[in-house]
């Protein structure tokens, strides 16, 4: 016997059966090596051993509910077929999980009844197991058993069916357990065989997509989310099966509330609610019924949770009971189902004031995710839940200890599975605030601020900054091979999220606009670099296993930051939190935790309000609110500022909005009337450095390069582009009308059109401004490419890790200013006549920065907005496209701008940074930028802030660039 597919088949005993069976002779039909389906055979009273029609009807139907119990299919009308003399039922069924086409046969025969059941393709093994001869042609066979099914299906290996419900399986699982980036490589695994199996238009392919959409969306990626949603359910809402289109409405509810849209989320759970309880109480009960139960559970505990998002505890607590008691009556649902119900209705009763209730509910949570998991991001969500239950009663001592427990067990599990929020993580730091409000014993008082600083690590998602520390030990290796390998690691990965994102973006599109021949490409792209990079980080585990264990480490302990900091500095991070939220300042000599009395939501509208201040209204610049700059000072750091005391320099970790922040122009005094040149700037009293995270800032002061550029300068200014406008207002109409005429405009993949680029003004201050440069830092030999000679082929001709400054003085583009692009790049003097490749085209992108070799102290990026993502949105990440770029080229220090500055205001401040720099050797950027930002503030026609504001120094900034001992 074997399948349409070449599988071998046979039939093996099956365990003993129950006593209550019907049937005799039950066996398992095994094909290539898998249990597949089933023979058996019921013994027919003497009144019923004819073969008709009417006979096989009625015995069929007697054994009909047994041999359906437990299969979960969706069954089509019987049909009966006259076969050979005697005429053979035909059941044509679909796996009610994942469409896969079922076939089961029966057929009279010496007073017995056989009747076989399996996959389509085994239909040659089904008719040979029932004794009925075939066509040995597989192709006609193949389109027999076709016909029998009122919808085409698709036959495939049983190899493939396995693989992908395992994948589909094992992806579930990963995101039960919030392994998210795991779970979406085996559905990513799974797609590829489902789509060549089933094309891209079955159902099942759309509810793979549709658990796609659900992952993505808590990896936070929601345009993509969005899109795969939009793909999938114009598909699954006309499917038969109003089981997919419940769990449809499901995940709407899910990836809404995870959005934070609690309105959509409540109105899409209460629908999904609603389809799933019509499929309890539909009759006649089917197969789908007890699974629809233990759906129609979790999304009447989705309902709570958005409700009780919502403030509405009262109504929470009773669906979330609702739900429990729904899940009660489907006991084969997973058991961490419960767990995730206890979760919400231990929520709820802490809200209420149920302290004893709600411990137990999070209690026994944990216990079922433990027995189910092990310890694991599961876990530690409840723990955090329980430890603030604890904060919540004023328990201070055992919130304390819960989240130490809970905190211990995150340390020892990969970042990216952790899934603490900033609000999670809250109360422990208002507990310990709270408990040390009563110690005098300042050595205690420390042990407890200590508590506090894995939680402000744990609050922030790993993302950009660790580019900043991977390449900075790439940097400093004393090994050519090792710094190789690792720079090739590092494309490898590079490269594999370029391809899974361009993949991602192919899949998301509508039927009509994909292109199937492209998303085969990219599939077979990601399998191979996937090779690729399991090979450089076995080399690099086997050849270097000390800078494998250094790569792998775990968050930075407080004694590393300690140690680090001059006894004059002092590094400021923050926990945001939706009510308050909580500053943290450290020092060589010891640390502060302390309350801010601002949510996340507050501190985002007083950046927003100060950024106004900073925009173009007309001709002239928008009054800035000093009143607002003070109350946020008194936020953020007036709680911390009696330990500022002998601070001269702040390296600030920003979190959400405050990334869109330069702190340099915070009021620390009451205004009373002051101007702009006497009022009180925090600039006045700090030299201030932006750090991504606290890892990076470690990583950058512990290491240095090996050896050091042989040359300091290398600058590009002032590219051929469209006539500078006679006279114009400050951010002229000229330029903003060139970026305009970009948006028609698109690049794609191609080389940028020169004449778009050229429709950007030129910039003819900057050539004065790198020529000061320059001569400020005494570097005659200094190598400036201006208008023509400033182009893309001639930067790459350099020897670019050769230059320990790298000036750019020209445009920024941001995403969305060139359409099509994706990315921000910097805008060169375009060739003549379109390039014949991006890399000659004079937009030089992010991509194409990152994959540049640079060994520099300090890149300059003199243009606009190079410290923005071009999203409009404040917050997000702290690295734009462009410094993340730079960074991971080699950079070690940048200094960019936060917004558009006139090129005229822009070339004093700089020049006037780089005056002091070559004046003293030993002086630091950040103190030079602080410098230059006085002395313009002195100058009331410079003093506002928009003038002087925008720039800031990310990276290291005690780092002298000029201090020949700093660079070896």
């Amino acid at each position: 016997m074997a399948t349409l597919s070449g599988e071998k088949c046979e039939l093996r005993g099956t365990p003993e059966q129950s006593p209550s069976s019907v049937f005799v002779d039950d066996r398992e039909l095994i094909c290539g090596g898998l249990a597949v389906g089933r023979a058996a055979r019921l013994l027919l009273p003497e009144t019923g051993t004819d073969s008709g029609e009417q006979s096989l009807k009625r015995a069929f139907g007697a054994a009909k509910g047994e041999l359906l119990l437990n299969a979960q299919l969706n069954c089509e009308p019987e049909r009966y077929l006259p076969r050979d003399g005697k005429f053979v039922l035909a059941l044509p069924c679909r796996s009610s999980t994942d469409g896969w086409p079922i076939l089961l046969l029966a057929q009279i025969s010496g007073g017995t009844l056989n009747i076989v059941q399996g996959p389509a393709s085994a239909y040659p093994a089904l008719l040979e197991t029932l004794g009925q001869p075939y066509e040995t042609n597989r192709t006609l066979l193949a389109a027999e058993v076709r016909a029998l099914w009122s919808a085409p299906i698709v036959i495939g290996s049983e190899v493939d069916q396995a693989l992908i419900r395992e994948l589909w399986s094992d992806a579930r699982l990963a995101n039960s357990r919030f392994a998210y980036a795991e779970a979406e490589q085996a559905l990513r695994r799974a797609l590829d065989v489902q789509i060549r199996i089933f094309g891209e238009d079955d159902v099942v392919t759309n509810a793979l997509f549709l658990d796609m959409a659900m992952v993505v969306a808590n990896l936070g990626r929601f345009d993509e989310s969005d899109g795969l949603l939009r793909r999938a359910a114009p598909i699954i809402e006309r499917s038969p099966s109003p089981a997919e289109r419940a769990r449809l409405a499901t995940y709407r509810a899910n990836i809404s509330a995870l959005r934070g849209d609690y309105i959509a989320a409540r109105s899409e759970a209460s629908d999904a609610v609603a389809q799933w309880r019509a499929i309890t109480e539909a009759r006649p009960v089917t197969d789908d019924t007890a699974l629809a139960r233990g759906e129609m559970a979790m999304a009447l505990n989705l309902e709570a949770f958005v409700l009780m998002r919502s403030g509405d505890t009262t109504s929470a607590n009773v669906l979330a009971s609702q739900a429990l008691l729904a899940l009660a009556a489907a006991p084969a649902t997973p058991v961490w189902w419960r767990a995730d119900i206890m979760g919400v209705l231990g929520e709820t009763s802490l809200s209420d004031g149920r302290l004893a209730a709600a411990e137990t509910y999070f209690k026994t949570a944990i216990r079922i995710r433990k027995d189910a998991f092990g310890e694991g991001a599961g876990t530690l969500r409840l723990r955090t839940a329980l430890a603030r239950a604890y904060q919540a009663e004023d328990m201070n001592t055992n919130a304390i200890i819960a989240y130490r427990e809970a905190l211990s067990l995150a340390r020892g599990l990969p970042r990216d599975s952790i899934p603490f929020t900033g609000e999670d993580l809250m109360p422990l730091a208002a507990a310990v605030v709270n408990y040390s409000a009563g110690i005098t014993d300042e050595k205690q008082r420390q042990g407890l601020f200590t508590e506090v600083f894995d939680a402000f690590q744990f609050a922030r998602k790993p993302g950009r900054d660790r580019t900043v520390a991977l390449t900075a030990m790439r940097l400093s290796s004393g090994s050519v091979e090792l710094s190789a390998l690792l720079r090739r690691a590092e494309d490898d990965n590079r490269e594999m999220a370029r391809i899974q994102s361009e993949l991602a973006q192919q899949q998301a599109l509508a039927a009509d606009d994909r292109n199937p021949e492209a998303e085969d490409a990219l599939i077979a792209q990601i399998t191979s670099q996937a090779s690729r990079i399991e090979a450089s980080r076995a080399e690099i585990a086997t050849r270097f296993p000390e800078y494998q264990a250094l790569k792998e480490g775990k968050l930075p302990r407080l004694d590393d930051v300690r140690s680090r900091l001059d006894d004059n500095e002092a590094l400021v991070t923050f926990l945001l939190g939706r009510e308050k939220s909580f500053v943290q300042l450290i020092r060589r000599d010891g640390t502060i935790v302390a309350e801010v009395s601002a949510g996340a939501d507050d501190i985002a509208a007083s950046v927003k309000s100060l950024r106004r201040g900073l925009e173009i209204e007309g001709s002239s610049v928008a009054d800035f609110d000093l009143e607002t700059a003070h109350q946020l000072f008194s936020q953020l750091l007036g709680p911390v500022v009696p330990k500022l005391s002998g601070v001269k320099r702040l390296i600030i970790v920003p979190s959400g909005a405050l990334a869109s922040l330069p702190f340099g122009l915070l009021v620390t005094e009451p205004v009373d009337n002051k101007t702009y040149s006497s009022a009180a700037w925090l600039s006045r009293q700090f030299a201030i450095t932006h750090s991504p995270s606290i890892a990076s800032f470690i990583a950058l002061r512990s290491t240095r390069l090996v050896g050091k550029p042989r040359q300091l300068l290398l600058a590009a200014a002032n590219p051929l582009l469209a006539p500078p406008p006679s006279k114009g207002p400050i951010g002229s109409k000229a330029t903003q009308a060139g970026f305009a005429g970009l948006l028609s405009s698109c690049r794609k993949d191609a080389a940028a059109s020169p004449e778009t680029l050229r429709m950007l003004t030129s910039l003819p201050e900057t050539a004065s401004e790198v020529a000061a440069v320059a001569a400020a830092l005494k570097a005659p030999d200094a190598e400036i490419m201006l208008a023509e000679n400033a182009t893309e082929a001639n930067l790459r001709s350099k020897s670019l890790s050769d230059y320990r400054i790298l000036y750019f003085a020209t445009h920024g583009v941001l995403p969305g200013e060139l359409k099509c692009e994706s990315e921000p790049g910097l805008v060169l003097t375009p060739p003549a006549t379109i390039a014949e490749t991006r890399s000659t085209d004079g937009l030089l992108d992010a991509s194409e920065i990152a994959a540049l070799e640079l060994r520099a102290d300090l890149v300059v990026l003199s243009a606009c907005n190079t410290a923005s993502d071009g999203s409009g949105k404040l917050g997000g990440e702290t690295l734009s496209g462009l410094a993340e770029a730079f960074f991971y080229a080699g950079a070690r220090s940048l200094l960019v701008s936060h917004w558009q500055v006139p090129s005229a205001a822009t070339a004093r401040l700089m020049i006037d940074v780089f005056k002091a720099v070559g004046a003293d050797p030993d002086l630091s950027i950040d103190k030079a930028l602080v410098q230059a930002q006085l002395k313009a503030i002195a100058n009331p026609a410079s003093a506002h802030p928009f003038f002087w504001a925008a720039f800031v120094l990310i990276g290291d900034g005690a780092s002298p660039p000029l201090n020949e001992r700093a660079a070896t």
